[in-house]
């Protein structure tokens, strides 16, 4: 068929008979045109707020003239225009068909009656349209359907916003690319249309992305009023993704159920197309939604660089005159790949650290995983690493190439990287450790100390140096045994590195705040280490879980202060799963130190000093970070009570203390004499808490201490998480020493003003009677029970206590006296024969003679005779005992 004088190109599909197309761009956006084709009629689609429903078909007509459309060259002719309803008639030709026929003959549109006045009147391709529409009846097309229900399942059910949670939207698909469908643009960065398949009517805004808007006019009924450069922004989006079926990947929310995400496109990142030509800017805030922040940022430099449009105007901060074909900033190197390819963090605010290869030169490359480094790699690395990292340094960017085949950055910046007057690439190529790329004649996309490399690779290989040399550098084989796989290896190293002292290292990998993977070159190994006496806070996880308050910021200031420098460790442990525990020191300074003082760690374990105890009190005292929340009231008042009067292998006076929970005979939680002060103070604060509802997002976990209400008395408690199933958490009451299963409803985290287990110990100690265990016989258990809660009845719980010594775990061995008599609990049961002394204690002074009394008048246990042993439970503490026995004799 003849095309038509009018050319144009389709923008979008209103209905299968109704489209809207564009002209030509002339000095700004192009105008558009609606156009509804004449002699045919489709079914209408109804309204997104679902006020009226789709006509059956609607939507696959729509569909079928969408993909026709939407995007693809055309020409039309109108043949009439109604000024009162702001429509036009005619004929469209896309790819050489007529667009009425094509749809008539799928069977999306009936061909309106030859009547009257109406359009069809007189029409030449009347009778074509006809005959057209007959065959897609008899061949049962489209809406000619011979199914009964086909024409139902065709209607669309809309979810407008109103009928969805879109948090719990985020959260089902957060990570995951749908399927979205653009319908309309409110600027270059809003963006509306429907999830599929469910039809769900959502409102995207781009995530750290802005763009120039419109403001609603004074008037009603005027057109709003663009800002500067809004029109040709939202064009720009437009042109490229209306009416286009793309991926959406959800990453935000706000409270009016709108959305943040990154349009996914095989052409590209959107956003950052519309930053690179000045028409948007970076929103910090949302920013961090993004996957592709440093893309973002990038993006939004190179546009100001080039003052672009909504840039124009631009004048940068702190930058010194520059050629029109390369920019500098001043950077930090944070992390050396390869020989050629480094991070260097700038240092504008905020901070983006920038991926560069050196200009014109290339290094070899290391392997990865199995693969071998080629000859030097190591050595190029090196000699880069040793030099810059940590170092400021200068990039002056060369030359930028787009990378069409890679997934992880669609471009790489090429630059010249200098520290002070030294330029690093020359030094590199000087030394034999790197080759200058050749370029051809007009190739402007080179270094601009080209000649500079060329003259260094020419002295180089005259001196045959390293490349240029015959000698080959020896492989390097390095046993990695910091990978889990590695375990038994690990521990079988363990002993050899310990007894070795300070190594010389250099920190491969900053795995959170306290635990890195360090290279010990001498030994040829990796080794995970944690650092003793502390612990950071930890970071979020892989699969979205997040971290502890400050985990991300102590990993990052490690990565910045530790990851790849020469580092000193000495290995003085190592736990179950092979890591290494030691020091680590960083420029002669003990990095743990470091950390407590910035308050990125707390201390930890038994490895404590003066040093690490200093450095804490000083973040204590500033309020620093993990202790922004610090109670110094609190802390002063239980230094002042001197809790801690009992030490292990010190003298052990007997002191008054309340039973509060009886597990068995021999096993209680207990209040010690400063527990009501300590627990007036903890009440009073869960008392002032608010009572707002749970956070949605917050989840309790196995371990966390929280604040949880006693189902008896519908109070708040201090509680430890023990487990968890459906919406029920079974939970432990640290300050009652009782349990509960609780709602989570009914749990909280808990609050600042609340003293956390650091500041306040759990108030319920957990005490044992020392040397003695029971029965296996349930009656006999039953019975010892009843003989001491008895004695506790009678004195309301409160009794003497002498303690014997203390497990690591905190449990308390210890010999309890009746307090109105004296007399030994432990004596009493043995006498009784509910009792017996542990296989390790049979000679304990005074408590033999109870039991062999007990034995020689068959009492109970003895009954038959000698009772049979079952000591196999007691061997978990048994060595603990030992060596606390040993530190007494010490």
């Amino acid at each position: 068929m003849t095309e038509f004088s009018n050319k144009a190109t389709g923008k979008s599909v209103l209905s299968c008979d109704t489209i809207v197309v564009v002209g030509q761009p002339v000095g700004g956006p192009p105008p558009e045109r609606q156009i509804t084709l004449a002699g045919i009629m489709g079914p209408r689609l109804g309204r997104r707020d679902n006020t009226t429903k789709d006509e059956p078909f609607a939507w696959p007509a729509r569909e079928f003239v969408r993909n026709l459309v939407v995007g693809k060259p055309l020409s039309f002719d109108l043949e009439e225009t109604s000024a009162t309803i702001n429509k036009s008639f005619g004929v469209v030709m896309v790819g050489g068909q007529n667009l009425a026929h094509a749809i008539v003959a799928a069977g999306w549109a009936k061909v309106k009656p030859a009547m009257g006045n109406s359009a069809n009147s007189g029409r030449t391709d009347f009778e074509e349209l006809s005959r057209l529409e007959a065959a897609a009846q008899a061949a049962g097309l489209g809406m000619w359907s011979k199914e009964p229900s086909a024409g139902a399942a065709t209607v669309r059910q809309i979810i407008p916003p109103s009928d969805y949670d879109a948090k719990e939207i985020l959260e089902a698909c957060k990570g995951v690319p749908q399927p979205f469908l653009i319908e309309q643009l409110r600027d270059g960065a809003t963006l509306r249309g429907f999830m599929l398949p469910s039809f769900r009517w959502i409102t995207v805004f781009l995530s750290g992305v802005s763009c120039p808007g419109f403001k609603r006019a004074e008037t009603q009924g005027e057109p709003d009023i663009p800002d500067a450069f809004a029109v040709e922004a939202r064009y720009f989006v437009e042109h490229k993704l209306l009416n286009r079926e793309v991926q959406v990947l959800l990453e935000g929310v706000d409270k009016y159920n709108n959305f943040y995400g990154t349009i996914v496109h095989p052409m590209g990142n959107i956003s950052v197309e519309l930053l690179k030509v000045g028409l948007a800017k970076v929103v910090d805030w949302s920013a961090k939604f993004s996957r592709d922040a440093e893309q973002l940022y990038k993006g939004e430099r190179l546009a100001k660089e080039r003052r672009l449009r909504i840039w124009k105007d631009y004048v940068p901060p702190q930058r010194s005159a520059a050629s029109t074909t390369s920019a500098e900033y001043p950077g930090r190197v944070v992390e050396v790949i390869s020989g050629d390819f480094m991070v260097v963090k700038d240092l504008a605010v905020p901070p983006v650290e920038h991926r560069i290869a050196l200009s014109s030169i290339r290094a070899p490359k290391l392997g990865r995983r199995d693969e071998k480094d080629e000859p030097y790699a190591y050595e190029a690395r090196e000699f880069l690493r040793s030099r810059l990292i940590g170092r400021k340094v200068t990039v002056g960017i060369d030359y930028i190439r787009p990378l069409p085949n890679s997934t992880s950055e669609s471009e790489r910046v090429f630059a010249s990287v200098c520290e002070g007057p030294n330029n690093v690439a020359i030094a590199l190529v000087a030394n034999g450790l790197a080759t200058v790329m050749k370029h051809r004649g007009d190739d402007q996309d080179r270094s601009l100390y080209y000649d500079d490399l060329l003259q260094a690779e020419a002295a180089a290989a005259r001196d045959k140096k390293g490349l240029h040399g015959d000698v080959t550098p020896p492989t390097r084989h390095i046993n990695d045994i910091s990978q889990s796989s590695a375990q038994a290896q690990a521990k079988q190293m363990f002993t050899m590195l310990q007894r070795a002292g300070r190594h010389q290292g250099i920190v491969q990998h900053v795995v959170n705040g306290a635990r890195f993977k360090v290279l010990i070159p001498k030994q040829s190994c990796i080794v995970a280490l944690a650092l003793a006496g502390i612990r950071c806070p930890s970071t979020g996880r892989r699969d979205g879980e997040p971290g502890e308050p400050y985990g991300e910021e102590a990993s990052m200031f490690s990565r910045d202060k530790c990851l790849q420098h020469d580092v000193e460790l000495e290995i003085t442990g190592q736990d179950k799963i092979g890591t290494m525990i030691g020091k680590l020191w960083l420029h002669k300074k003990d990095h743990a130190t470091t950390l407590l003082a910035e308050g990125y760690a707390r201390m930890s374990g038994r490895d404590a000093t003066a040093e690490l105890e200093a450095a804490q009190l000083e973040a204590q005292s500033k309020r620093l970070r993990t202790w922004e929340n610090y109670d110094s009231e609190l802390e002063a008042m239980r230094a002042s009570e001197a809790v801690e009067q009992i030490e292990l292998g010190g003298p052990a006076e007997a002191q008054e203390v309340t039973v509060v929970e009886m597990c068995d005979a021999v096993r209680f939680y207990v209040h010690e004499a400063s527990a009501p002060k300590q627990l007036d103070l903890i009440g009073d604060r869960l008392a002032q808490m608010a009572p707002a509802a749970t956070d949605s997002a917050w989840r309790p976990k196995i371990g966390d201490v929280c604040a949880a209400k006693f189902s008896a008395d519908n109070c708040w408690y201090r509680a430890r998480v023990e487990g968890r199933k459906a919406d029920k958490c079974d939970v432990f009451f640290v300050d009652y020493g009782n349990s509960d299963t609780v709602a989570v409803a009914d749990m909280r985290p808990l609050p600042s003003s609340v003293p956390s287990m650091v500041q306040c110990p759990a108030q319920a100690v957990e005490y044992k009677l020392a040397h003695i265990k029971l029965p296996r016989d349930d009656d006999l258990i039953y019975d010892a029970a009843d003989l001491v809660q008895g004695i506790l009845a009678a004195n309301g719980g409160v009794v003497r206590a002498k303690i014997e010594y203390k497990e690591r775990s905190g449990r308390h061995h210890v010999t309890l006296m009746d307090k109105t008599s004296g007399e030994s609990i432990s004596a009493l049961l043995l006498r009784n024969g509910l009792a017996k002394l542990e296989k390790r204690k049979q000679d304990v002074e005074g408590l033999k003679d109870e039991q062999e009394a007990a034995r020689k008048a068959h009492l109970n246990i003895w009954r038959y005779g000698d009772a049979a042993d079952s000591d196999d439970e007691d061997m978990r503490f048994a060595q603990d005992v030992a060596k606390a026995k040993e530190k007494l004799g010490k």
